[in-house]
This record gives structure tokens, C-alpha cells and sequence, in this order.
């Protein structure tokens, strides 16, 4: 597969339109057309580019545009299953690690990986459930729907912790600035 024939099989699986990869890169619709179709070779550096534009949009921007759960679907409706996975996943991974690349790398698996369990193309095997256990998912409401009052406390201690830690960073960077003068 060819530079370009990778960069246009991206844009199409991860639903990204053309135009939106030109505006990020700054430079006209019409280039990028003629670089992705015409053009006998992508320059190494562009490529890469593109890539880590790609991965900054699939695994850090636009993951969390939908933040509800569609709690109305009926679990059991075998077609809805891997649909309402998917979003539980993302919610988990937002409210914990904030990106599902950043859930990704906790949990060891690629994030193109986690991606096929958040789209629905897979469905998560027991391996997975548990990697997610770990990492502090309550795999009933994950499964079920139903958060336990462990897991919500356990979410608003998290969520304090991250605050404090924020607050530690902030005063440590103020301490390192000070001593540098």
C-alpha cells in the first residue's frame, strides 16, 4: 500500500472528509487532491503529518462529541449490543484517563483497537472486559446499564484526585519558577 493509498483508506475509515485534513494541514482542497491522487510520491514528512493529524483527531478531539448515553436502546436487541458497549467504553474512558488513546495505552492494546470496540465493528471478549476491570470499569454497568454506588464514589474520588494533582503541578511549576530566580 502506497503512501497515499494508506492516507485515503484513513480518511474513509475514520469518516473524515478530505477538506478537513486540508484545513488542518493549510493548504488548499485541490492540493491535497492532487498529493492523495495525482502526485507520484507523498513526501515522507507530509506523511507523517497527516498521520499524526489523524491520530490527534480519532483518538483525542472528536471522540466525546456525544456525551449521553443512549440508555433508551434495548440491551437485548443483539444488533444494539457492540452500539451501547462502545459508548459505555467511551464514557468510561473520558471520565477517567479524558482521551480513549490515553485508556488505550493503559489497558496495553493499540487504539485502533479500542476504536473497533467504540465503533461496534468488535465486540469485546472476556480478555478485554477484564483488561477494562482493571483499569477501574464496573463491567455491570458496563454490561448492564446500572452504575453500583462503589463505582460512583469511586468516580467523584477520581475526579478530586485529578483536581488535587492539577493543584500540585500548578504549585510545583510556581516553586520551580521561584528557585530559578
Amino acid at each position: 500500500m502506497t503512501r497515499q493509498e494508506e492516507i485515503k483508506y484513513l480518511l474513509h475509515t475514520f469518516g473524515i472528509k478530505q477538506s478537513w485534513l486540508a484545513d488542518k494541514l493549510g493548504i488548499h482542497n485541490q492540493t491535497l487532491t492532487y498529493l492523495l491522487n495525482d502526485a507520484p510520491i507523498l513526501d515522507e514528512d507530509l506523511f507523517n503529518k497527516i498521520k499524526s493529524i489523524l491520530d490527534d483527531y480519532q483518538f483525542d478531539l472528536a471522540l466525546f462529541d456525544d456525551e449521553k448515553p443512549k440508555e433508551t436502546l434495548d440491551l437485548f436487541e443483539e444488533s444494539k449490543l457492540p452500539v451501547i458497549l462502545g459508548e459505555r467504553i467511551r464514557i468510561f474512558a473520558k471520565r477517567k484517563y479524558g482521551t480513549l488513546k490515553k485508556l488505550a495505552e493503559a489497558m496495553r492494546i493499540s487504539p485502533q483497537q479500542l476504536q473497533q470496540y467504540i465503533s461496534g465493528k468488535r465486540e469485546p471478549g472476556a480478555k478485554i472486559l477484564a483488561k477494562l476491570l482493571r483499569q477501574g470499569c464496573d463491567i455491570n454497568w458496563l454490561l448492564g446499564g446500572k452504575e453500583t454506588m462503589e463505582a460512583y464514589r469511586t468516580y467523584l474520588l477520581e475526579a478530586e484526585l485529578r483536581k488535587l494533582q492539577t493543584g500540585i503541578d500548578q504549585i510545583s511549576h510556581i516553586v520551580n519558577r521561584i528557585e530559578r530566580k
